[in-house]
This record gives C-alpha cells, sequence and structure tokens, in this order.
C-alpha cells in the first residue's frame, strides 16, 4: 500500500516537472524568436521607400520644372524696373538753345576770315550768303550795334539770373570773340601792305577753321547736354568769369 503511494506520487512529480520544464523550454523558444524578430527589424527596417519621395525624386521633380521665361522681346528682365525718360547731362531742357545763342556772336565777327574757303567751296559760299551774310550786314549798317550784341551776352544772362551752364556759354562766346578781334586787327593792319595771297589765303583760312571748329564743338556739345569746357584756356578763363554759383 506504502509502495502503490510512493510510486503515484513519484509519477505526478515526474509529470510536474516534465510540464514544467516544457514550460519553460517553450517560453525560451517563444524569447528567443522574439529577440531574432527585433534583431532583424533593427537591421532591416520597413522599406517606407514605396510611400515618400526620396530627395532624388524631390531635386529631380525640381529640375523639371517648367522653366519661367524672364526676358521682354528686347532680352531684358520684365522685373526690372524701366527708368522714366529725362533729360540726360549737365545742361538740361531750353537751356540746351539759350547756350547756343551767344555762338552767333563769334560767327558775325568771324565771317571775313572765310572769304578764300568761300571762294574754293561754293556750296560753303551759298550757305553763308543765305543763313549768315545778312546777319553780318546788317550789324555792320548799324552803328554801334556790334558793341551792344557784345555787352548784351557779355551781361544779360547774369542779369536775368541765367543758370550757369547758359553764363558759362555766353561768357566763353565772348572770350571767343575777343580771340578773333587779335586777327581782325592784324589783318587791317596789313590791308596797306600789299601782301601776296599765298600768304593771305593760310592765315585767313586758319583763323576760319579754328573759331568754326570751336563753335561747331560748342554746339553739339550743348545740344547733347554737355558743358563745352574743354577749350584751351577760354574755358578756363570762363569758367573763372561767372563764379562757382
Amino acid at each position: 500500500m506504502r509502495f502503490n503511494l510512493r510510486f503515484c506520487c513519484w509519477v505526478l512529480m515526474t509529470s510536474q516537472l516534465s510540464l514544467c520544464s516544457s514550460f519553460l523550454l517553450s517560453r525560451r523558444a517563444i524569447g528567443s524568436s522574439c529577440s531574432c524578430r527585433d534583431v532583424g527589424s533593427r537591421k532591416n527596417p520597413p522599406n517606407s521607400s514605396l510611400f515618400e519621395r526620396s530627395g532624388d525624386d524631390k531635386n529631380d521633380e525640381s529640375n523639371n520644372e517648367r522653366p519661367v521665361n524672364d526676358l521682354d522681346i528686347f532680352g531684358q528682365p520684365k522685373s526690372k524696373q524701366r527708368r522714366n525718360i529725362v533729360d540726360e547731362g549737365d545742361i538740361r531742357g531750353p537751356d540746351r538753345i539759350k547756350s547756343c545763342i551767344p555762338y552767333v556772336l563769334v560767327m558775325i565777327d568771324g565771317d571775313a576770315f572765310g572769304k578764300y574757303i568761300y571762294e574754293r567751296i561754293p556750296p560753303l559760299g551759298t550757305l553763308d550768303y543765305v543763313l549768315l551774310r545778312p546777319i553780318v550786314e546788317g550789324v555792320q549798317a548799324a552803328p554801334f550795334l556790334g558793341v551792344v550784341l557784345f555787352a548784351l551776352f557779355a551781361l544779360g544772362p547774369r542779369l536775368t539770373n541765367q543758370s550757369r551752364e547758359v553764363r558759362f556759354n555766353a561768357q566763353q562766346a565772348v572770350f571767343l570773340d575777343i580771340a578773333i578781334l587779335f586777327p581782325t586787327l592784324i589783318g587791317e593792319a596789313l590791308v596797306d601792305a600789299h601782301l601776296p595771297r599765298a600768304f593771305l589765303e593760310p592765315a585767313a583760312n586758319f583763323v576760319w577753321y579754328t573759331y568754326v571748329s570751336a563753335v561747331v564743338y560748342c554746339v553739339s556739345s550743348n545740344l547733347r547736354g554737355k558743358i563745352p569746357n574743354q577749350i584751351p584756356f577760354i574755358s578756363r578763363a570762363a569758367d573763372t568769369a561767372i563764379g562757382p554759383f
């Protein structure tokens, strides 16, 4: 009887131990499989590129965007603000025309030096006869009219509060007229000397080319809005005469 009880207890104990050992083995197997899955998931994370855009795809899309034409038909940027058209230069507006008027005095007093040139170049003679000769003859016919014009261009711009550019050109025209006065006096003094034409013609032509070149330079500069202050000696004297204002 005692032997049967002991045998039954031993069977129960061995069965319990076998159940416990099988349970422990199953727990270890489950734990090891879970750890393997965790390691695998860490080593090989789930690929989400199927649902998200990579950086290269984004760059490709940005590069494949349709280019925007920002140029006009002249090749200039459309966003560039166009500047308003204004008078550019040192001389502005009506002052450009006013600055050219005083040089008529130089053309009147120096017209006699172009006698030989007008003879050799008939078109210039015709142009002088039509445009300038009537004014020259009118000034010579009226006594003291040349002196009045000289004083008008010398003092008029200052008394009428003209701009500095107009006053500069008037003063420069007066100085050019004074420069022409010296060869005029020399020519009148040599009238009775009966010098040959081979001597008189080059001298007269030199004076004519010199003052005409100066007048053309001054008038063209004024019309372009630039102060004609590059005549040697005379421009500096005119600038000093009118002062800084």
